[in-house]
């Protein structure tokens, strides 16, 4: 079987497929280092647009809980590919299926929650909305105690218009994205509280939680999952040391050397 090269990466395999794109592993043919390649599916101007458009907002941003840009190539059939650093891990909806069926230890939880905050934090500063932050697009890095929010397809740079996002989970979207309002940073929080409630076992739809999970932690996400996102907390950044007090309380410590053990 040929080797199949796009740019300088060869394609190691296929990782994963989407409704618009589809993913692989890759290796940098001359420094042999890993990449993940993105693709769109289908060759048309409106794909070629939101590959763009993501290519754009990932080329701005620097972060350790984020992936970076290292390329955008023009394949001969036309079609495009981000190139983008290879997040070595597994995603929390795996995670949950695959390893924790019942719920994660709510520590692991709380310290994913910390990562994932700094980094919509990162997103939010420079202007930058994800839209779709749900189990799927968290990679998890239990030995570096990592979280990395992958998939920027729906991001969206200071959107000011009512614009629909219909590419959004709804199990995990706010209610405002699913009546077509625009994305503000309150939806981001939004979805990172469902998710959580998820992770820590709980239902999402009526968004209770198991009986083990301190109030104080019940609480802490309670208030990101609220209806009206004028209720909720407003920036990612206000929540970083009320986070850090409820572990201290809950756990006794700010910082957890505990690693997550999956398959």
């Amino acid at each position: 079987m040929s080797k199949v090269t796009i740019g300088n990466y060869e394609v190691i395999k296929q990782i994963g497929e989407g409704g618009c794109a589809r993913t692989y592993l890759a290796r940098h043919v001359f420094l042999g280092e890993p990449a993940c390649l993105k693709q769109n599916l289908e060759i048309t101007k409106e794909e070629e647009e939101a590959l763009l458009k993501e290519a754009r907002v990932l080329w701005h941003i620097h972060h350790y809980s984020l992936p970076t840009l290292r390329d955008y190539i023009k394949c001969d059939d036309g079609s495009f590919v981000l190139v983008m650093s290879f997040i070595k891990g597994k995603d929390l909806y795996k995670i949950i299926e695959e390893d924790f069926p019942e719920g994660i230890d709510p520590e692991h939880v709380c310290w994913m929650t910390q990562r994932l905050l700094n980094a919509l934090h990162y997103l939010h500063f420079h202007g930058i909305i994800h839209g779709d932050v749900k189990p799927q697009n968290i990679i998890v890095k239990p030995e570096d105690h990592n979280a990395v929010l992958v998939d920027y397809g729906l991001a969206t740079v200071r959107p000011r218009s009512r614009t629909p996002s219909p590419g959004c989970t709804p199990a995990f979207a706010a209610p405002e994205q699913l009546a077509g309002m625009p994305p503000i940073p309150e939806t981001d929080l939004y979805g990172l509280g469902t998710t959580m409630i998820f992770a820590l076992g709980g239902n999402i739809v009526g968004k209770i939680f198991p009986s083990h999970v301190h109030p104080l932690i019940k609480e802490f996400f309670d208030r990101l999952v609220l209806h009206d996102p004028m209720k909720r907390p407003k920036t990612a950044s206000e929540l970083i040391k009320p986070l850090s007090d409820i572990r201290e309380k809950v756990f006794g410590r700010r910082t957890s050397s505990k690693e997550l053990k999956i398959s």
